[in-house]
């Protein structure tokens, strides 16, 4: 099997697993946006949001790091998952005690009780060997448990909540689900002979936190740019205002997690290959022109069929969250495309680099922030968001072609280019007033037109294949 085939199986098995992951969670929050109303579904927001900050120490980088480890020393995985495991676990508890002290301490109700709850799915983030299984390119486990977590978040979600005043069942819910993902991956090891247990090594764990620190510090500030919005909104505007844009921005998160399954598919197989290699480099600007093809016609998409998007999932009571949708969803091409050089400077040891590209894209983000949101509002936070993305994709794309990963020749993107403009005009003429059909078409549309100018390849008896 070729590294574009691979790194295509494994996205397949681990997208497929995300995204249906995550149709199932954008279903439970539309299910709570209309029961709550956005004024309880923005304390949920900020709470959630809080939440991913400390999640993401509780993880400390070593999804990431972690995965080009286990890919780089599969012999290794015993003795190096239950030394990394061990100390991650220890720091959680430690992370978690201290966290709900805080909540209690200085939070008002309802946030304080909703954040302490949210609190404990620390632990289960920790336990996570989600890292393990994506360094020996074994998605399936992965893809499974992710849908049977979420599954088993609606069902709690579905059973608990049912007003405003039952908002503590929707971290418990979140906490359920976390714990079954955790527990499923690890069995998952254990079937493979995998034998995972207790083993303080500080010896073999802290090289590999060292290596994770900048890539956590990285997550933490480019967290902050995602969530940055949430909290100058809730302090410029209200909560109502939070609901509004958190709804607006569900789908963006939806579109932005498959395209990070993908760049954690590539991980593994550019780790392997050797840097400067021809490998390295086709493989490389496979990706870049691959992920241009799926992300453009989803954003041209998704701005023309916003009002329908949101009136369908959210209801007419968030008619607000149309034009920041419509702002929004431009972030998808920038987010999705610079996951390519991203994956490639990780696997090369360049995480220092991702963070000094993240200090620059967040100090924009604030400035942008603090002009445009007491102002604009909502629609003033999708735009610092929009340029913040696209900035940090200009820098990423600039490093990666100082370390000899150059940007794929522009002429690989013509197609899908000409593709999305003629589906874009196809959609404006029809004005196909029901969702349903208006995405049938632009996809049929689309895909026809790029087959007609080579980019599909159609083989008999083997699947379509992208030729960018």
């Amino acid at each position: 099997m070729s590294d574009s085939s691979n790194v295509a199986g494994n996205f397949l098995t681990l997208g497929t697993g995300e995204m249906v992951s995550r149709v199932i969670a954008f279903g439970v929050t539309i299910y709570l946006a209309r029961i709550l109303g956005a004024e309880s579904y923005g304390v949920i927001a900020v709470a959630a949001g809080v939440t991913l900050y400390f999640s993401k120490i509780a993880d400390f980088g070593i999804e990431v790091v972690g995965t080009r480890e286990i890919a780089k020393f599969p012999d290794s995985v015993n003795h190096l998952a239950s030394a990394v495991l061990s100390a991650r676990l220890t720091l959680s508890v430690l992370l978690t005690g201290f966290t709900i002290l805080g909540a209690q301490l200085f939070l008002p109700e309802p946030e304080k009780t909703i954040m302490s709850l949210y609190f404990f799915s620390l632990i289960p983030i920790a336990a996570s060997t989600k890292w393990v299984h994506l360094g020996l390119e074994n998605a399936l486990p992965i893809g499974l448990s992710i849908i049977i977590g979420e599954v088993l978040t609606m069902g709690i979600v579905l059973c608990l909540v049912q007003s405003c005043d039952k908002l503590w069942g929707v971290p418990f819910a979140q906490i359920s689900g976390e714990l079954c993902i955790a527990f499923l991956l690890i069995m998952a090891l254990r079937q493979r002979n995998y034998k995972l247990g207790f083993c303080w090594d500080m010896a073999t764990a802290l090289p590999i936190f060292v290596r994770a620190l900048p890539l956590l510090s990285q997550a933490i500030l480019w967290l902050f740019i995602y969530n940055s919005d949430l909290i100058f909104l809730r302090f410029f505007r209200d909560r109502e205002s939070v609901g509004y844009y958190a709804a607006a921005y569900t789908l963006i998160c939806f579109l932005a997690n498959i395209g990070f399954s993908y760049g954690m598919s590539l991980l593994p197989a550019l780790t392997r290959l050797r840097s400067g290699s021809a490998g390295e480099k086709t493989l490389y600007q496979t990706a870049l022109a691959h992920t241009y093809a799926v992300s453009l016609p989803i954003s041209v998409g998704g701005c023309l069929f916003a009002s329908k998007i949101i009136n369908l999932g959210f209801g007419d009571g968030y008619t607000n969250s149309i034009l920041a949708l419509q702002i929004l969803i431009w972030c998808i091409p920038f987010s999705v495309i610079r996951i390519v050089p991203w994956a490639g400077l990780i696997a090369r040891g360049y995480q220092n680099i991702l963070l000094k590209t993240v200090l620059y894209s967040i100090i924009v983000n604030i400035v942008l922030n603090v002009l445009l949101i007491p102002r604009y509002g909502i629609i003033g936070a999708a735009i610092s968001t929009v340029f913040t993305e696209c900035l940090t994709g200009i820098l990423l794309f600039k490093y990666a072609t100082i370390h000899d990963l150059p940007f794929v020749s522009l002429k690989r993107l013509w197609r899908p280019t000409v593709a999305s403009l003629l589906m874009t005009v196809l959609l404006i003429i029809l004005r196909p007033s029901s969702l349903l059909v208006g995405f049938s078409c632009g996809i049929a549309v689309y895909s026809l037109v790029l087959t007609v100018l080579g980019g599909i390849r159609l083989r008999r008896g083997q699947l379509p294949v992208l030729n960018i």
